[in-house]
């Protein structure tokens, strides 16, 4: 039992830091949008989403986003390869005829190979109008990372080493939502609209989701270019085991920042809080302590990160970017929301409310626990994310507070966990902070030296 608690308290702090998480999940309100418009059919099992695409369906996916697909279905096939079936014919037949592919050999095109997130990634740039000719816009080796210089791939829509049909359909809804080479303000399904290669009253609805989301992107950018930020966030969560409470959760916070952007090591920050747990007795050992409280509090200056732990005071040399990566990126409470993960965007005045894909929410939780080695399957542990909505307040065109509620689901041995959890977020000021370190800092245990030198 104390390792599926492990599990479940691991599961809520996880839950809390979805943003900054990477992980395979699933996309089905991807691909649901994509087939709305035409451009992902699936196949007589569905969507099929938890395998691995293969060459002949990229193929058909890059000649629909290049809106070339009417056109190609009009194409006698002549190409050398003699692998293919009849209904791959005629996407291979345009891509050969325009020079987007040359097959895996002279003679073969090998259709049923898996295609890579390398691969896919390449073959959405070119529906972008990028080139990896020679002296072109990138590499083919180098595909994935000059996706993610434009938006096109993010920590949510590709996973490089399971690459799956999942991944397709994010990373083509990610890429509908992308400009096109050379035309600032025109992204991709606007093109596709333009040239008559999808119906725009079916793109209709679509394109206003994408406004919405480009405007909630902004306002979270204009927030997170800010330098000098005081935030009060609080984080709350409760566990019931059928209707009786088993656990409780609180977590307060205060979290002060004066970025210096020329010389981030220079920089000074602070965040303070508690972590309050409270767990029903029927879940630890007899005589053992039901509920705990641990002050939580980070500070950095002048290069040295500085950690109170209630019974310990700890510090190091440490770079900006290490520290915050340690704090868990608390600072930056708004990272890139990838699209995928999003299922609608609405606006009532100043707020703007967003309904999370409880699907994709899921898979990022059980990939994150499984970077923590904690293996679910072994440990008979299954969890679910239901619910997931965020209320962003604007004003002038930044967000300043936000207020979101989660529904967890987490079945052990046989019982089911149900989780509540809510994080909220003022923003008190910005560009107007001071910022108040501790008076013993110097007494702090330095753990590995060179924590003095830097603070001189």
């Amino acid at each position: 039992m104390k390792t599926k608690l492990r599990i479940v308290l691991a599961s809520v702090l996880v839950a809390a830091g979805l943003a900054v998480t990477a992980g395979a999940a699933s996309y089905d309100n991807c691909a649901d949008q994509l087939k709305d418009l035409g451009l992902f059919q699936g196949t007589e099992d569905g969507y099929e989403l938890d395998r691995a695409p293969t060459r002949g369906e990229a193929a058909t996916m890059l000649v629909r986003l290049l809106g070339k697909e009417a056109e190609a279905k009009e194409l006698t096939y002549e190409a050398p390869f003699t692998d293919l079936d009849d209904w791959q014919k005629p996407y291979v037949q345009y891509l050969y005829d325009n020079k987007l592919t040359n097959g895996a050999t002279e003679t073969t095109f090998e259709p049923e190979e898996a295609c890579s997130a390398q691969m896919y990634t390449t073959f959405l740039l070119r529906a972008l109008g990028y080139s990896d000719a020679a002296e072109g816009d990138f590499t083919y080796d180098a595909a994935i990372d000059f996706g993610e210089t434009i938006g096109l791939v993010d920590y949510a829509n590709c996973n490089e080493s399971a690459f799956l049909r999942d991944h397709v359909a994010a990373m083509s809804l990610t890429a509908l939502n992308t400009d096109v080479k050379g035309a600032t303000e025109t992204k991709l399904l606007e093109k596709l609209v333009a040239d008559g290669a999808v119906d725009e009253a079916k793109a209709e609805s679509l394109l206003a989701f994408f406004d919405n989301y480009d405007a909630y992107v902004e306002a979270t950018a204009a927030m997170g270019d800010a330098t000098k930020m005081d935030v009060s966030a609080d984080v709350s969560a409760s566990v019931a085991l059928g209707d009786q409470q088993v656990m409780s959760l609180s977590m307060p916070m205060e979290i002060k920042a004066d970025m210096d952007m020329e010389s981030l090591d220079q920089s000074k920050m602070a965040v303070t809080g508690t972590i309050e747990v409270t767990i029903d007795e029927s879940l630890v050992e007899e005589g053992a302590d039901t509920s705990f409280e641990m002050p939580m509090e980070y500070y950095y200056t002048d290069g040295v990160y500085y950690m109170n732990m209630g019974d310990q005071k700890v510090k190091m040399e440490m770079s900006m970017e290490d520290a915050m990566s340690q704090m868990g990126d608390l600072t930056d409470l708004q990272n890139s929301e990838p699209i995928c993960l999003i299922e609608s965007i609405t606006k009532s005045g100043s707020t703007m409310t967003v309904t999370y894909s409880s699907a994709g929410m899921s898979g990022l939780v059980n990939s994150v626990l499984d970077s923590m080695n904690i293996d679910t399957a072994a440990e008979g542990v299954a969890i679910d994310i239901g619910e997931v909505i965020s209320k962003a307040t604007v004003s002038n065109g930044k967000i300043s507070g936000m207020d979101m509620n989660m529904k967890m689901t987490m079945t052990v041995e046989g019982q089911t966990m149900t989780m509540d959890m809510n994080m909220k977020c003022d923003i008190n000021s910005i560009g107007n902070v001071t910022i108040t370190l501790p008076s013993d800092l110097d007494s702090y245990t330095d753990l590995i030296g060179g924590a003095d030198e830097a603070a001189a």
